[in-house]
């Protein structure tokens, strides 16, 4: 490792303890890295290195304050392509104010309730947002500044992020931060329930820049493919190049293989392919069909993918075409991200067979820091640590974390939220538990292994089913997605197993690998059509939609 690269390495760790503020490293890489590139667009042509990113940040920073905004003031944020989204986040951070992040794919009227419960001071975002603001003025009766992005929109303040439009900019001094100080809130996409602010402090954004940079070995001068939009923003807070590919990050299934291919094989143009891409598993399923031993990614050294499980068998395409790098399957959620990490080689090797028998996924080895308890699964608040005593290994129970990179609270701007807090989070001391909603265990080694939400559980007469448990097995012959469902009410439900359309499937052969796993009796069925998904990711099957379509039709 390079002076230069220790350097960076060193500062990190160091503001993950001191916290002056989540933007300053950025601001820090354009001093020692300046000339390196920090952004490029592929669709647009967009391309900044980091000492312009550092300076852009800087101007856009002083003309948000120009317009109105101030320290501390929430402000959110809808804006799509990635170099505006990383110069507009980090420069919030760089005046201090709060920016509220709320996926627009969860729907106009998701979106509303959420800016009614944060009441942000500023809206900064595309004609969209603010043609959203007239049609639900009530919801967005606190917004007292109005700018619009690179765009026109009445009675909003233009705001150019990218292009020098010729103004004279001043560069405001950044806003130094204490590292339990409010630095953004993130909203859940939904998807597994009513969209929930999640506060992160500065503290926690260092945390988890480090934590990404070490599980992943990843080091200044990498290039990161970008398919999700806030993984951006720990590409360039670690000093490495973010890609943005030609794609809707609102549709990653969407996405075009070719265009994806093209990012990671010669991202900049200069024939130097990319180090790595994150992307949900609904964009690496399509595109893992034109990889193979002959078509390699030459070079590619890691692709990560997280938002929902992983089967075996996208691992196994995956693999084929990354002679000189690996998948990796990070574990976590919005409330904490990460917790566990697990590579593809070791999971086709040691842990494929046995997601196949019914044993869930295993998503392997804990993050640094992070501490893992299973407990017993309950639907009630657990008020302290002490109510909720660990399982043994090999037991089966509720997965709770806990360290730097979990969340202490959601933002409590509401009843809604304060509810959240006082079912999801457990106090142990000075110490914040979160409940991940997630059922799992933990093997002899350590690694923890995912089996579903909890709230998908199936509860019969004759015991209780998981998810992945029943999924996984059916999948294994089945050539297409299985989902466990259910009918009636928790304890007395009766399980339905729905599968996806597919040329070639075997149901009695699902019948019969069910039934070697499980005595208790599953109704198997053919779904009609393809499975309806999360907006976020285009992954996590709505299982409460299609139990809901049981009940319909029943």
């Amino acid at each position: 490792m390079s002076t230069a690269e220790g350097h960076t390495r060193d500062f990190v760790d160091a503001v993950a303890h001191q916290q002056p503020n989540a933007c300053d490293l950025i601001h820090t890489v354009s001093r020692t890295h300046g000339d390196v590139v920090a952004l490029v667009d592929l669709k647009t042509g967009t391309r900044l290195t980091f000492r312009e990113l550092s300076t852009r940040i800087a101007q856009t920073a002083s003309r948000l304050q120009a317009c109105g905004l101030n320290p501390r003031d929430r402000v959110a944020v809808f804006v799509a392509e990635g170099p505006a989204f990383v110069i507009l986040v980090n420069s919030l951070f760089h005046l201090g104010a709060v920016p509220v992040l709320i996926d627009p794919g969860m729907g106009a009227a998701n979106v509303a309730t959420c800016i009614q419960e944060q009441k942000p001071r500023g809206l900064v975002g595309v004609p969209k947002a603010h043609a959203l603001r007239l049609l639900k003025r009530t919801a967005f009766a606190s917004v007292q500044v109005k700018v619009v992005v690179d765009g026109f929109f009445p009675g909003a303040q233009r705001l150019r992020l990218v292009d020098n439009d010729g103004v004279k900019d001043t560069y405001l001094a950044m806003h130094r931060q204490a590292k339990d100080q409010p630095a953004a809130v993130l909203y859940t996409s939904g998807s597994t329930g009513a969209p929930k602010g999640v506060l992160y402090t500065h503290g926690m954004l260092m945390a988890q820049a480090t934590a990404i940079r070490d599980m992943f070995a990843i080091n200044k001068g990498d290039i990161d493919v970008c398919c999700f939009l806030p993984f951006a923003l720990f590409s360039v807070a670690m000093g490495t190049t973010a890609v943005f590919p030609d794609m809707d990050f609102r549709f990653p299934a969407k996405a075009r293989p070719e265009a994806i291919r093209r990012a990671l094989v010669n991202p900049l143009g200069d024939g130097v392919p990319a180090s790595s891409a994150f992307a949900s598993p609904a964009l690496w399923a399509p595109f893992a069909e034109s990889l193979s031993s002959s078509n390699p990614l030459v070079g590619v050294k890691r692709i990560l993918t997280a938002g929902a499980p992983v089967s075996p068998r996208l691992h196994q395409r995956l693999l084929a075409g990354l002679p000189d790098g690996d998948v990796w399957t990070p574990y976590g959620a919005t409330e904490a991200l990460p917790v566990a990490f697990m590579n593809g080689r070791a999971i086709v090797d040691e842990t494929a067979a046995k997601t196949e028998e019914g044993k869930g996924t295993c998503v392997g080895k804990l993050a640094p820091g992070i501490r893992v308890r299973i407990v017993a699964v309950t639907d009630e608040a657990i008020a302290t640590i002490d109510d909720a005593p660990a399982l043994a290994p090999g037991e089966i129970g509720e997965i709770v974390v806990a360290g730097p990179c979990v969340t202490a609270a959601y933002d409590e701007t509401s009843d809604r939220a304060r509810e959240a807090n006082r079912r999801s989070k457990i106090k142990d001391g000075d110490t914040v538990w979160h409940r991940m909603g997630d059922v799992g265990w933990l093997d002899d080694q350590g690694r923890l292994w995912f089996l579903g939400r909890k709230a998908h559980r199936v509860e019969t007469v004759d015991g209780t089913l998981h998810s992945l448990q029943v999924e996984a097995v059916a999948e294994r012959v089945w050539p297409a997605r299985a989902a466990l469902v259910w009918m009636g009410a928790r304890p007395e439900q009766r399980a339905v197993l729905l599968l996806e359309p597919a040329q070639g499937g075997d149901v009695e052969g699902v019948k019969a690998a069910i039934a070697s796993v499980t005595p208790i009796d599953v109704d198997i069925r053919v779904h009609t059509a393809t499975f309806p998904v999360d907006r976020r990711h285009n992954a996590k099957i709505e299982r409460e939609a299609l139990a809901a379509g049981l009940v319909a039709i029943a």
